[in-house]
C-alpha cells in the first residue's frame, strides 16, 4: 500500500522556528567553504564567517522560548539579527528579516499567501539595505526565491512542501547565473558566497521539512573548489566598518545619503526607526563614528582590517597570533608578521574611539591635552575577540593569544570568556604579566614563531619560558596625568616635584605596575632612562628592545642611541607610538623601554 504524503497547509510560529534552526544548522557546515569562495565585495573569506555570526545570533534568540505566532517570532528574528549581524552579506540579512517581519505583522501563522507575501516585502528590503545594488549578489538570489513562491501561490499552490520546494530551485537557479552578471565572479570560477549562504539555509530548512531531520552535508568535492583567488585587489578601502545607532525617528534613508557624501564603499544600512546597523568600507573608520554620531547614539563599534583578513589566504604555519592594542607594536611589524590585533576602547567623555582605529596616537595626545575632564579606557567586550577568533578557527589556524596583564585590565579576561565558546586547543590564552612594549616583544616573538611552522604548544612554552624575562620600564615628564588616572597617588606627585625626580614605573613579576626607581634630575631623562635599562640587560647576553612615546619622538630616539651605545648585543630596536592603553597615564611625552632576551628557538 502506497502511503499518501500529507500536504502541509500552514505554518504556526513552533513549525517555523524548528525549520529554521535546522536550515541554520545546515548553514554552519557550509561556513569554512563560504570564506572559500568569497570574492565580492572583497576577497577577504569571512562571508561565511559573518553569515554564521549573524544567524548564531538568530538561534541564540530563538532558543530562548517557542513563539507561537509566526509575527512575534519573526519581529524576534529581526531583532537579533540586526544585533548579530556581521559584514556585509549579515547586514543584508537583518534586513531582509526586517522586511519579513513587516511582512508577518498581523499574522497568526503563515498560510501559502501570507508566506509569499512577506517573502516578498523581504526581497524589497534586502534590494534597499544597499547604496548601490548589484546584481548578481545576496538579493538577486533572494528575489529569484521570492518570486518563485508568489508564482507558485498565483498558480493556486496550497502545499507547503511544495512551495518550499519550486522557490529552493528558483534560488539554486539564480545562483547559478551570479557568475554571468558579476565579472568578479566569473573570474574565479564561483558563485556569489552570499547567495551561496542563503541557498545552504533554504536547503536546510528543505531537507527538515522533507525528511524531519537535520541535514549533513557531504564533504566538499574536488571539482567544488573555487579557483586561486589570492590575487584577487581586497579593494579601495581598507578596513570593514560597522556600527549600531539607536534613536527614535531614525531615517535609514538619511543616514545610507550621508554615507553616501562621503565617498566610502559597500554601504548597507539595515534596521528600523529606532535602531540602525551601518556597515562600511572605508579607510577612515573615525569619520564614519562620528557621522553615525549624528544621528543617534552610536552602539557595537567595530573596523576589521580587510587587507589583514585577505592575507589568511597566504598566511604561513597553522597558528595565528592575536593580541589587544594594550600591546604597543611597531605597524611595520605587525603587518610583516600578520599580527591580528583587537582594539582597546577609550572614551573622552561621551565619545568612544577604537584604538588604533577611530583615533591615532597624535590625536589622542592633542585631545588629551586640551580635555577638562580625564578619558576613560575600557577593555574590548568578549564579542571582538570572539569575532577575531571564529575568523581565524574557520580559516583552520588554531589561535595564540597574546594578552595584557590581568594585573592592569580585563582585556585578557574578556579573551579568556571568549576562548571559551570554542573547542579545547582551538584558542591559547596567554596573560603575559606585561603590557605596552613588553606585552609587544612577546607578541612579536609569538608570531615570528607561528611563521616559523611552530605548533601552539611550543609557542606558548617559548612564551612562558620568555616572561619572567621581559622586563618593561616608562616615564612621565609630568606625573598629573598618571594622578588623575589613578595609576600614582598625589603625594608622589609633590614628592617628586619637590625632589625634581622622575619615577619610573615598571612592570613587577605579578604583572603590576610599581614605582622601580627615580630619575634624578629632570634635564636628559631620555638618556637618563637608557642607562638605567641598559645597567638591567646582562652584557652578554642578545636582547630585542622595543620603545614607545608618548608624541616624544625625538627623545625616543635618544633613549634608543643611549641604549644602542651601553649595550653592545642588541638583537633590535623598534620605535612606536605609545597607545592610549598606558598613554592615557603616562601622557603625551611618556617614554617607554622594555627589553626581552633573544629566544632559543628563533635563532
Amino acid at each position: 500500500m502506497i502511503r499518501r504524503r500529507t500536504s502541509i497547509s500552514y505554518i504556526d510560529g513552533p513549525r517555523m522556528q524548528r525549520a529554521l534552526d535546522a536550515g541554520i544548522l545546515h548553514l554552519f557546515q557550509r561556513r569554512e567553504y563560504l570564506n572559500r569562495i568569497n570574492v565580492f565585495p572583497v576577497p577577504d573569506g569571512d562571508t561565511g564567517t559573518n553569515m554564521a555570526f549573524t544567524f548564531k545570533a538568530i538561534r541564540e534568540a530563538l532558543a530562548r522560548r517557542v513563539s507561537e505566532r509566526v509575527d512575534q517570532l519573526m519581529a524576534r528574528v529581526a531583532d537579533a539579527a540586526l544585533d548579530g549581524s556581521r559584514g556585509n552579506s549579515g547586514a543584508i540579512m537583518a534586513q531582509y528579516f526586517q522586511g519579513w517581519r513587516e511582512g508577518a505583522a498581523g499574522c497568526r501563522l503563515f498560510t501559502p499567501e501570507s508566506l509569499a507575501r512577506a517573502a516578498a516585502r523581504g526581497s524589497e528590503a534586502a534590494w534597499s539595505a544597499m547604496a548601490n545594488p548589484v546584481a548578481g549578489t545576496l538579493p538577486s538570489v533572494i528575489e529569484g526565491f521570492s518570486r518563485a513562491l508568489e508564482q507558485a501561490v498565483g498558480g493556486g499552490e496550497k502545499d507547503f512542501r511544495n512551495l518550499l520546494e519550486t522557490g529552493l530551485k528558483a534560488a539554486r537557479e539564480a545562483l547559478k547565473r551570479t557568475p554571468e552578471q558579476l565579472p568578479a565572479l566569473r573570474a574565479a570560477g564561483v558563485v556569489d558566497a552570499g547567495g551561496q549562504g542563503f541557498v545552504d539555509l533554504l536547503e536546510g530548512i528543505w531537507y527538515f521539512v522533507a525528511e524531519g531531520k537535520v541535514d549533513d552535508p557531504p564533504p566538499l568535492a574536488e571539482e567544488d573548489r573555487p579557483r586561486d583567488i589570492e590575487n584577487f585587489e581586497v579593494g579601495e578601502h581598507r578596513y570593514c566598518t560597522e556600527c549600531v545607532i539607536e534613536g527614535q525617528g531614525l531615517d535609514r534613508n538619511a543616514v545610507m545619503a550621508r554615507l553616501e557624501e562621503m565617498g566610502l564603499s559597500s554601504i548597507v544600512v539595515a534596521g528600523s526607526a529606532q535602531r540602525l546597523r551601518v556597515h562600511v568600507h572605508t579607510d577612515a573608520p573615525g569619520e564614519v563614528f562620528l557621522a553615525a554620531e549624528s544621528f543617534g547614539e552610536i552602539r557595537q563599534q567595530k573596523a576589521d582590517d580587510m587587507s589583514r583578513q585577505h592575507g589568511l589566504l597566504n598566511q604561513t604555519g597553522s597558528v595565528a597570533v592575536v593580541s589587544d592594542s594594550g600591546a604597543d607594536l611597531p605597524q611595520d611589524e605587525v603587518d610583516r608578521l600578520g599580527i591580528h590585533m583587537v582594539p582597546v576602547r577609550v572614551s573622552f567623555g561621551e565619545q568612544e574611539f577604537l584604538d588604533g582605529v577611530s583615533i591615532d596616537s597624535e590625536t589622542f595626545n592633542r585631545m588629551l591635552l586640551d580635555c577638562e575632564e580625564m578619558p576613560q579606557t575600557s577593555q574590548p567586550p568578549p564579542g571582538d575577540f570572539a569575532r577575531q577568533y571564529e575568523l581565524l578557527t574557520s580559516h583552520g589556524y588554531t589561535v595564540v593569544s597574546v594578552g595584557l596583564s590581568q594585573e592592569l585590565s580585563g582585556t585578557t579576561g574578556a579573551a579568556l570568556r571568549a576562548a571559551e565558546r570554542f573547542e579545547e586547543g582551538a584558542v591559547r590564552v596567554v596573560d603575559t604579566l606585561n603590557a605596552t612594549c613588553g606585552q609587544g616583544l612577546l607578541a612579536i616573538a609569538a608570531a615570528e614563531a607561528a611563521s616559523r611552522g611552530y605548533s601552539a604548544d611550543e609557542i606558548v612554552a617559548m612564551l612562558e619560558e620568555m616572561i619572567p624575562q621581559t622586563r618593561t620600564f616608562g616615564i612621565a615628564t609630568d606625573l598629573s596625568f598618571a594622578v588623575r588616572g589613578g595609576r600614582l597617588p598625589g603625594w608622589v606627585k609633590k614628592v617628586a616635584d619637590l625632589l625634581r625626580v622622575i619615577p619610573i614605573l615598571t612592570a613587577n613579576p605579578l604583572g603590576q605596575l610599581k614605582p622601580g626607581g627615580v630619575i634624578w634630575g629632570r634635564k636628559s631623562p631620555a638618556e637618563s632612562l637608557g642607562r638605567i635599562v641598559a645597567r638591567k640587560m646582562a652584557p652578554d647576553a642578545m636582547y630585542r628592545v622595543l620603545l614607545a612615546h608618548g608624541g616624544n619622538l625625538d627623545a625616543a630616539n635618544r633613549l634608543r642611541r643611549t641604549l644602542l651605545q651601553q649595550h653592545s648585543r642588541i638583537h633590535s630596536c623598534h620605535i612606536c607610538d605609545a597607545g592610549p592603553a598606558l598613554g592615557v597615564h603616562l601622557g603625551p611625552g611618556g617614554l617607554i623601554a622594555a627589553f626581552m632576551p633573544d629566544p632559543e628557538i628563533l635563532n
